[in-house]
């Protein structure tokens, strides 16, 4: 690093010009950044959860649905949902979607087959039968049929008549699909949605990957200035140097640059996870540059003030800036290395995960990381180069720094049995919390209670079936067919049993349908709302099914029946449930399956509840492993640095404990681990560890040169006590900046690692030094 300090200042044209090609480079790969979102963002099209849940949806014709709910009782318009102005908005709306390619079936209630009865046989009607969008005349007497039929109620329209819905299905999961489909509906919507016209929440799963997607988008854009506004005032205030808080700054934008460039020539695109990138490497990536310049900073306040325009022999000159450059990179460039090498392994640990967007994100997180190092040693000190010294020096303050240190390694030393007990006792403690502490999310944790996806979601939850579902594909025995009464009883024993469970809604198959047909040609009598009693008469009502249509947006039964007519779907509504409650759900839910099902049938659990369901456990174990994986590399590059397995052993101890106190406190105080808590382990491990580099590479210096270990402690850390307060404190704030995100899941991240990473430091200015201070001299 210092060798290419050197180069920087001797070839100041040709490295600006290097620098400048690869900006330029790295910014003709902007353009090229897509989006991505859904399922697929997350865990990749490969995935086996998401490849069994395309081919379910291609099995039954697509049917991952959005919907667009309104209510009469948020606007002067209407009444009801069937009065004119309601069924109106629906016709058009519907008919604008079905212009859309990545729109499958859409249906409303100005559009959807309603079946009913006539002396001559059912037969279906709509509200809307004309190309005008004018309502039939006896649209009245439709209503009260609509409200009864099981394929209308709580699914189109609300009981109460006053909500209703327009439903969007997809024929995929592909994020392209959901983004085109969301963006159609909502070009639909518009129109209607002016003054005090109507209000529509939007539900689904691709409602929530677009707009929550969008509103982290959005959020992030902000925080990012936020984020180098709140940086660059903690650096004005510890440095009292305008000049050096900008000079600090402005390497890791162009670090900032390069890395989110690096993520359009490679193709992958963003998604909310690596919508985190741009923030990490500009709060991550200053620390290296704080090092440099304290360093610089502490040797010229060291030199007698002089003129800048002195002559050469003097301090003001360039030549002499130059080799005190030179000097202060010789003196940081081995543990600035090697605390980027560190952090980049706490990044790398990610590509260990089974879910394609933390590779992605680990690998491009670890080269903006080496970036802002290489940039921290050539761009910095040509624009250091280039700056008076006196608006860098910071001569006012540097006694204070130096008091307030040896006054924290005072008391190390004289209470260092005190400090190493108490932190013994609180590893124990928080040690017992971890294992308390569980890993969960709710929608809310998620999202964020103010997110529109969630209050959206709450509405409609209030008054209609919500569109996720938890789906059963069930294979039947080649000697068996569906109309046989056999299967269907087999079919319904299954719905029934799934009923039990009061965290998901009721069950919907083909034998809904079935059992409304069979009513209808008995004369509209509940009692035969069942299914046939022979096989041949369940072959005649499949038959008009198919024919009549079996629901809301359904062609025949292509939603519930596969082509070959093996394979049958059970469609349960499913809430927005924690993590935990999600997975006692699929345990039981694999449970009856294997207990029900009779010798050759054969079931499996898929849909969005299913896919969520997989995609956090996935998070939550890749967080384990990547923490593990962490912690070895870690330990690795400190067993490289120090030369000894023991004493990189000896200085993970105050690494991992404000790890462990963080966690453990959560736990104690019962709280959550969710997704975004659950990457500080592995994060702040490779942060916290910086200090413990720097620290230790000046104290080592000095024990070669014969100082005794008290002696060496307490020149270490006046040498780069500084540094480390300085680049903590900056850290934790720009951390603390991500809690203003409106998803809780990233402000939790934040704020946990802001915390972590202040008891990072106490515990390397405190518990180290009482380490060596207990040890022999040797």
């Amino acid at each position: 690093m210092e060798s290419l300090t050197r180069h920087s200042l001797r070839h100041p044209a040709l490295t600006l010009g290097l620098l400048g090609a690869i900006s330029l480079v790295a910014a003709a790969g902007l353009p090229r950044l897509s989006t991505d979102v859904g399922y697929r963002a997350f865990l990749g099209a490969d995935h086996p959860s998401v490849r069994r849940f395309d081919d379910f949806l291609a099995r039954f014709d697509g049917g991952l649905a959005m919907a667009a709910v309104w209510s009469c009782d948020e606007t002067p318009r209407c009444e009801s949902v069937f009065d004119a102005a309601s069924l109106e908005m629906a016709y058009t709306v519907v008919k604008t979607l079905e212009q859309s390619d990545a729109v499958r079936r859409v249906e409303g209630p100005a559009t959807a087959r309603l079946v009913v009865p006539t002396p001559f046989g059912p037969t279906t009607r709509r509200f809307v039968e004309g190309d005008d969008g004018a309502p039939v005349d006896d649209a009245d007497l439709l209503a009260e049929r609509a409200s009864r039929d099981p394929g209308w109620r709580n699914l189109l329209v609300s009981q109460d008549k006053s909500v209703a819905a327009v439903v969007v299905e997809l024929p995929s999961s592909d994020s392209k699909v959901a983004l085109a489909a969301y963006r159609a509906l909502d070009s639909a919507l518009t129109p209607f949605e002016d003054g005090d016209a109507f209000r529509f929440h939007r539900v689904g799963g691709p409602v929530e990957f677009v707009v929550a997607a969008a509103e982290l988008e959005r959020a992030t854009t902000l925080l990012i200035p936020l984020m180098v506004l709140l940086v660059g005032a903690t650096l004005l205030v510890l440095f009292r140097s305008l000049a050096a808080a900008v000079l600090a700054l402005l390497p890791i934008g162009v670090a900032v640059l390069w890395t989110v460039g690096l993520l359009g020539w490679l193709g992958w695109p963003q998604n909310s996870l690596t919508q985190a990138l741009a923030p990490l490497v500009l709060v991550i990536g200053v620390c290296d540059g704080i090092h440099l310049l304290s360093r610089y900073a502490s040797e010229g306040a060291k030199a007698p003030a002089r003129r800048v325009d002195a002559p050469t022999t003097d301090c003001g000159t360039r030549a002499w800036r130059a080799d005190l450059l030179q000097r202060a990179a010789r003196d940081v460039e081995l543990p600035c290395l090697m605390t980027s090498l560190t952090t980049a392994a706490g990044f790398l640990s990610f590509a260990t995960a089974s879910l394609e967007s933390f590779v992605h994100f680990g690998i491009v997180a670890a080269a903006g990381v080496m970036a802002a190092l290489v940039l921290t040693f050539s761009l910095l000190p040509l624009m250091l180069h280039l700056t008076a010294p006196d608006r860098i020096y910071m001569r006012d303050v540097s006694g204070r720094w130096e008091a307030a240190l040896q006054g924290a390694l005072h008391l190390s030393e004289r209470r260092g049995r005190v400090v190493l007990t108490a932190s013994l006792l609180l590893a124990a403690i928080c040690s017992f919390g971890m294992t308390r502490l569980e890993a969960d999310a709710s929608f809310e944790d998620l999202y964020g209670a103010r997110s529109r996806v969630v209050l959206w979601s709450r509405f409609v939850a209030e008054h209609l079936r919500r569109p996720e579902t938890l789906e059963i594909d069930l294979l039947l025995p080649e000697s068996l067919r569906i109309s046989d009464p056999r299967a269907l009883a087999t079919i319904a024993r299954l719905e029934r049993r799934l009923a039990e469970f009061a965290q998901i809604g009721p069950a919907r198959s083909l034998l809904g349908p079935i059992s409304w047909y069979h009513r209808l040609i008995r004369n509209d009598d509940p009692s035969f709302e069942r299914p046939g009693d022979s096989e041949q008469e369940n072959r005649a009502l499949i038959s008009m099914a198919t024919a009549f249509g079996a629901g809301v947006g359904e062609d025949g039964l292509a939603s519930w029946l596969s082509h070959d007519r093996r394979h049958v779907r059970i469609s349960l509504e499913a809430g927005k449930s924690p993590q935990i409650v999600m997975r006692q759900v699929m345990t039981d839910v694999r449970r009856i399956l294997e207990q029900e099902l009779p010798p050759g049938w054969y079931g499996a659990a898929t849909g969005p509840y299913v896919v969520v369901h997989d995609m956090i456990d996935a998070i939550r174990s890749t967080q384990l492993r990547s923490f593990l994986a962490a912690g070895l590399a870690v330990l690795a590059l400190l067993a490289i640095f120090l030369g000894s397995t023991g004493w990189a052993l000896l200085a993970l101890i105050p690494a991992v404990l404000p790890v462990v106190t963080t966690l453990g406190a959560m736990g104690l105080l019962g709280i959550r681990l969710d997704v975004g808590s659950a990457m500080v382990a592995a994060v702040v491990l490779g942060v916290a560890v910086d200090d413990i580099i720097h620290l230790l590479d000046a104290f080592r210096r000095r024990r070669r040169s014969g100082v005794s270990a008290s002696a060496a402690m307490r020149g270490a850390a006046t040498h780069v006590g500084r540094a480390l307060v300085t680049t903590s404190i900056a850290l934790a704030v720009g951390f603390a900046a991500l809690a203003l995100s409106p998803w809780q899941t990233v402000a939790n991240f934040g704020l946990v690692s802001a915390i972590a990473i202040l008891a990072a430091l106490v515990s390397t200015l405190l518990v180290l030094p009482a380490l060596f201070f207990a040890l022999p001299d040797r």
